[in-house]
C-alpha cells in the first residue's frame, strides 16, 4: 500500500526532506519536514510553502518532499529554517 504525502504533517511523520527547486536558476535546497512543521502548520500543503531563491530573488520554485536516505547518500547539506525579528 502505498500513501501519498502531500501534507507537510505527512511528510514529518516519516522523517521526508522538503526540496525546493528554482525553476529560473536551477538552484536546490532542502529542508527536513520536522523543522518547516515549527513555522507552518501540519496539514499545510507541501506545493504551498512559500520560499525564495537566494540566488536570483525568484519565488517560483517547485516544492516536493523527498525520501531521506541516509545509509546510501554520502552527503547531504539540510538548511536549517531560522525567523528572524527585524529591527526598529
Amino acid at each position: 500500500m502505498t500513501i501519498l504525502i502531500d501534507t507537510l504533517g505527512k511528510a514529518a511523520r516519516h522523517n521526508m526532506l522538503v526540496q525546493a527547486h528554482c525553476r529560473k536558476c536551477g538552484r536546490q535546497a532542502k529542508f527536513l519536514a520536522t523543522d518547516l512543521v515549527r513555522f507552518y502548520s501540519p496539514g499545510r500543503r507541501i506545493e504551498t510553502l512559500p520560499f525564495k531563491c537566494r540566488e536570483c530573488d525568484a519565488s517560483d520554485c517547485r516544492i516536493v518532499p523527498i525520501e531521506f536516505i541516509t545509509d546510501r547518500t554520502r552527503e547531504t547539506i539540510v538548511w536549517r529554517p531560522t525567523k528572524v525579528k527585524q529591527p526598529g
